[in-house]
């Protein structure tokens, strides 16, 4: 009885998406989503939204966007790509209550999905990882450590925040593979190959005692073990061996991530399993931020995988009789 309030909405949205055997991380997604609009909105009966209500909502979520910077964001900015995946929520959600006949009119149907401008993400050149990785060669204390970071990160595409957050309980050698966390709670496996391993297996033998469990330290110039280490550590050890090496272009935690994500559709991978790997929510992100190839990026996956790749390669002429 009575009239449904947002949150009873928004729950009935997650036990169909639940249902529907989506996986808890969508479902989790969807939580999180509309969580902001709740907040805006506060609990009120579903049939007493306008969609002059959820204009200004949307309107409010981007006026958000206009000063944020992916490697900076100034505090309470949101990625466009946030926002768009909050928008994407909300008709979700309305459209569902109107197909489940909960709602007689749609008040988000004429609300429109911004669609961000599209940057190619700048992943850092095979070239330059050799370079970075060569900075290293000394093998002291701390050429130990920060091969093993920029090995994992450009090995497991993880967030500057996941790596930092790893515990050594959290990575298991043997298995090649670590539970990294990120973004809040959600927790996912990476995967690493040989070499990553080597190199881990290498810092943990040299790994100062700590009264901390964190995988890797902040450590002083002198090996003094400094607490976990910290993401504004990461940039500045990027930082300082690229200019040491002579890289001129950014280098950041987020242009291995990229790389990653390149070499791994480059090389043939899905976009599926890229999303989980990545620990995207929705394929639809991934699609967003890393779908977008070149051209001559694109040139060269159509000749990976073009259907009469076969024929050219087979020293066939195409004279053939099934075609």
């Amino acid at each position: 009885g009575g009239a449904m309030r947002l949150s009873e909405a928004i729950e009935a949205l997650l036990l169909a998406t639940q249902a529907n055997g989506r996986s808890s991380r969508t479902v989790e997604a969807y939580r999180e989503k509309l969580s902001y609009l709740l907040e805006a909105l506060g609990d009120v009966p579903v049939e007493t939204i306008t969609v002059a209500d959820l204009r200004r909502y949307v309107a409010g979520q981007l006026a958000r966007t206009t000063d944020y910077q992916p490697d900076n964001p100034p505090s309470g900015s949101l990625s466009p790509f946030t926002v768009a995946g909050r928008v994407r929520a909300l008709k979700r959600l309305f459209n569902f209550l109107v197909d489940e006949e909960l709602l007689d009119a749609n008040p988000a149907r004429r609300i429109k999905t911004p669609h961000p401008r599209r940057v190619i993400p700048k992943g850092i050149t095979h070239a330059d990882l050799g370079r970075l990785l060569d900075s290293t060669k000394a093998g002291g204390l701390l050429d130990l450590r920060d091969r093993a970071i920029m090995l994992l990160l450009a090995d497991t595409g993880c967030r500057l925040s996941g790596l930092c957050g790893l515990r050594l309980s959290d990575v298991e050698l043997e298995a090649r593979r670590a539970l990294v966390t990120e973004k809040g709670e959600k927790t996912r496996p990476v995967y690493f190959l040989d070499l990553t391993a080597n190199a881990l297996g290498a810092w943990l033998k040299v790994r100062p005692n700590a009264d901390t469990d964190a995988l890797f330290l902040s450590l002083t110039r002198w090996g003094t073990p400094q607490g976990p280490l910290t993401g504004a550590t990461v940039s500045r050890m990027l930082s300082r061996r690229a200019e040491r090496v002579g890289i001129t272009g950014k280098v950041n935690a987020h242009s291995f991530r990229h790389a990653f994500a390149r070499d791994f559709l480059m090389s043939g991978g899905d976009l599926a399993a890229l999303s989980d790997l990545l620990g995207h929510s929705d394929v639809l992100v991934t699609k967003e931020f890393y779908g977008i190839l070149t051209g001559e990026e694109l040139r060269q996956k159509h000749a990976q995988h073009s259907p009469i790749k076969w024929l050219v390669e087979g020293g066939n002429d195409g004279d053939h009789d099934g075609l």
